[in-house]
């Protein structure tokens, strides 16, 4: 574990180093979105030691060691632990079988302070010390502005610019096309501007879709004129290789299926089913876990695993695997081998 908790340390010291706020207009612009980054103070708490040490526990995917250390730290009023916990609790993909199978009141003590029926959650708490926290805050309300992906994206999270974008198009918010030219805005979404203009700039929307990789799902998402057909095989599968969004799904393949890794990246793809899905899969928060640290480590890619599998129900996943099965069997296995992990365990 050591060896883990040396290379989160370092993660933490590459992030505060390179994520970046959002003064692109004064020359120092944000790694986020595809820009040059800056630096950001580290959150209260993340350097504490028993934080690293709990953390790198989690990502070694120890949740029955791990997790109550957060607990123990989030009720110490450590607010990065506080933040981490209420991601947890709040994303069924980052939740492993150790506490998937905790009885619901020992889940709710864990995972959550006191207060109502089923508990609060711990991101009110953190976000009285983080303003990181109330971006999270604000986006699970449904008044929250489309301005939202841009703050996450100031605050170093592109993994969360990415989500509250994807939640704030799925209620149907407009302004994307005011802010697709931002610094900071994801440009795996610029598609949800597309979809905002009006007939008479189909030639602008068409010349943006020409600076796209021939494999972006872009090209086929968003409805208009110029909307092509879906990507085919070897095109997806180099933009899954080689796009950041979709370094969750390369980082999987080229270390548990190096030899299959394009069949494994298209497999993964068509078991995700949603390119919303595979847009916000990664580290819960990029500030407190960097990408690269969180994609690298066991709980990183189990929770890929497990957001396949959560694409369908119980009933469907005999049919899930054999298709991946069709297309790569290495991931068809790992597949498998994650839905055993969360099968009953017999006495």
């Amino acid at each position: 574990m050591h060896a883990l908790v040396s290379l989160f340390i370092a993660g933490i010291s590459v992030v505060l180093v390179t994520a970046a706020p959002l003064a692109a207009q004064d020359g120092n612009a944000s790694a986020v979105g595809g820009e040059e980054t800056g630096s950001l103070p580290e959150l209260p708490g993340q350097r504490s030691s028993a934080f690293a040490d709990a953390v790198a526990l989690w990502l070694e995917d120890d949740e029955a060691a791990a997790l109550p250390e957060l607990a123990t730290l989030a009720q110490a009023g450590n607010p990065s632990a506080q933040m981490l916990l209420a991601l947890i609790d709040k994303t069924p993909a980052l939740q492993g079988p150790w506490l998937a199978r905790l009885p619901r009141e020992e889940r709710l003590a864990l995972m959550r302070m006191p207060g109502g029926i089923s508990g609060r959650s711990w991101m009110h708490e953190a976000a009285t010390t983080l303003p990181l926290a109330e971006l999270w805050q604000r986006m699970w309300e449904v008044t929250a502005s489309v301005d939202l992906p841009l703050e996450f994206a100031a605050a170093g999270e592109p993994r969360a610019a990415r989500e509250a974008a994807l939640i704030l198009a799925a209620r149907e918010v407009r302004g994307f096309d005011r802010i697709a030219d931002a610094p900071g805005y994801p440009p795996s979404l610029r598609y949800l501007a597309w979809r905002e203009r009006p007939p008479q700039r189909a030639a602008e929307t068409a010349s943006d879709l020409a600076t796209l990789d021939p494999g972006d799902p872009q090209r086929s998402l968003f409805g208009g004129r110029a909307s092509e057909p879906p990507p085919d095989g070897a095109a997806l599968a180099h933009w899954l290789l080689s796009t950041p969004e979709a370094a969750p799904i390369a980082a999987l393949c080229s270390d548990r299926c190096p030899e299959t890794r394009s069949d494994c990246a298209l497999a993964a793809w068509d078991a995700l089913a949603s390119h919303r899905a595979l847009l916000i899969l990664g580290s819960p928060s990029e500030r407190l876990i960097p990408a690269e640290v969180f994609l690298s480590s066991r709980r990183g890619q189990a929770t890929i695993l497990r957001r396949i599998m959560l694409a369908v129900d119980a009933r469907g996943r005999r049919l899930q695997i054999a298709r991946a099965e069709d297309r790569d069997q290495c991931l068809a296995g790992l597949i498998e081998s994650e839905t055993q992990r969360y099968m009953p365990k017999r006495d």
